[in-house]
């Protein structure tokens, strides 16, 4: 789980901030935070900000730190320090997340200078339940020095990850982190203090799902499941998009040349045989993929002669016996069906993160589809930080204090994170009013001239 994600000198970043998923002392709602003896860890966030104050440049910044430790540097990058003052083209830029994985807690983190891609500093602390830290590693690469620190206790595991240690201590280029999960699975064969590094790595590129306005979290794949598929309709009508049923039907290649290239298609036949070809065709189901673009979603199949076989969906409307694609449905419902996995996945330890969570969406299916999230919250630990300017989630009735921040940018342009929880109002108050009238500022300010 994601306690926190500290970002300092990216885009309108400066200094560094830190988004808290720490509970505070706010009784209300209790039900659905992750307790135990050391922590309490809140599952939900509501980020609000007026328009340009960096609420997406957040967003952007879960994704770029997931993007570097998973893919590396990219060249694009240099440009993304925080160009406010000239100075901080050459200073180091900060990511470092705090996170709860099975039963231990962990800080890891980087420094790197984004304007010439060298990476300044890395680390690894476990957190102990004392709250003090136990170094895993600490590298810097300036002075060329790799340290290891308690957390290793074999003297073979040690010199293991020592020789490992010596060869990066000088690079700039590449993380620790993605060196220690390269080539590498003989090592985490058995379950060692090594498997830390296997842990982190593994959590940052699969537990953390980040979605844009324009892309999609739900796996499709869902669609192939019977009982998802179920639930997804059910969810459709509960939410009242005038849709009864849905399903996957058979189209001809025409239809799908339209959209996508000959060239594409043909990879996509190629990469099916080789999955067919690795399982030496013992597989129970024929290789199939399916491709989301931009209004509809087909899914390839190789049959068994080698030929393609395309579906798309096929929606089914109240009182009518039409059918129609997903091109012609509402802008709503493509949205809803692009998140709808936060509602359905069991998953738990999954980090689900949406920039402007409203888009799209009535007021009312905003709320009640946080509400549905928070309800399942009291089951299972999957958490969710969305970005929103729908005021009417600022109820603490619904909400509770720490599941509600800010992000404030200054006269200079420079954005900040803070909590509602800093601010001394009562539980029953209604601070929407307070928050229309800047009390906690993250509201746009009209000048005239």
């Amino acid at each position: 789980m994601l306690m926190e994600f500290t970002i300092g000198n990216f885009m309108s970043f400066s200094e560094k901030q830190t988004l808290s998923l720490n509970a505070g002392k706010f009784r209300l709602n209790s039900d659905r935070l992750y307790k135990d003896n050391n922590c309490k860890i809140l599952k939900f966030m509501a980020v609000y900000g007026a328009n340009a104050s960096g609420k997406s440049n957040l967003i952007d910044a879960f994704g770029w730190f997931q993007s570097f430790v998973v893919s590396g540097l990219k060249r694009a990058s240099y440009q993304l320090y925080c160009k406010i003052e000239e100075k901080y083209k050459s200073e180091p830029s900060h990511f470092s997340i705090k996170v709860k994985i099975d039963e231990h807690f962990y800080t890891y983190g980087f420094d790197v200078i984004l304007n010439t891609s060298s990476i300044v500093k890395e680390y690894l602390y476990e957190i102990l339940k004392n709250g003090n830290e136990k170094m895993v590693f600490e590298r810097n690469v300036p002075t060329g020095t790799f340290t290891t620190g308690p957390y290793f206790t074999s003297e073979e595991l040690l010199e293991r990850i020592k020789i490992y240690g010596e060869d990066v201590k000088n690079d700039g280029s590449v993380l620790f982190l993605k060196i220690m999960n390269q080539n590498k699975a003989s090592l985490y064969e058995k379950k060692n203090k090594l498997s830390v590094f296997k842990d982190i790595y593994f959590w940052i590129k699969y537990k953390l799902d980040i979605n844009t306005p324009e892309s999609t979290i739900t796996n499709y794949l869902l669609l192939k499941d019977g009982e998802r598929l179920q639930q997804i309709i059910d969810k459709l009508k509960y939410f009242d998009f005038g849709i009864e049923n849905f399903h996957m039907v058979e189209i001809t290649e025409d239809k799908v040349a339209a959209n996508l290239p000959k060239d594409f298609l043909n990879d996509v036949q190629q990469d099916l045989q080789a999955q067919k070809d690795e399982t030496n065709n013992t597989s129970a189901q024929n290789p199939a993929v399916l491709i989301r673009t931009y209004d509809n979603i087909y899914s390839v199949e190789l049959s068994e002669n080698g030929t393609l076989v395309y579906r798309t969906l096929e929606f089914k409307h109240k009182n009518s016996s039409a059918s129609f694609t997903l091109s012609e449905e509402s802008d709503g419902t493509v949205r809803l069906l692009n998140i709808i996995e936060v509602l359905l996945e069991t998953d738990n330890d999954k980090v689900y993160i949406i920039d402007e969570i409203n888009r799209t969406f009535h007021p009312l299916l905003t709320i009640e589809f946080i509400r549905e999230f928070l309800e399942l919250a009291k089951i299972r630990d999957t958490q969710l930080i969305v970005t929103t300017h729908e005021s009417q989630l600022m109820d603490l009735k619904l909400l509770r204090k720490d599941e509600i921040s800010f992000i404030n940018k200054s006269n200079s342009g420079y954005s900040t994170i803070d909590s509602l929880d800093k601010y001394d109002d009562r539980f029953d108050k209604k601070i929407l009013n307070e928050y229309f009238l800047g009390k906690y500022h993250a509201i746009p300010i009209f000048k005239s001239d």
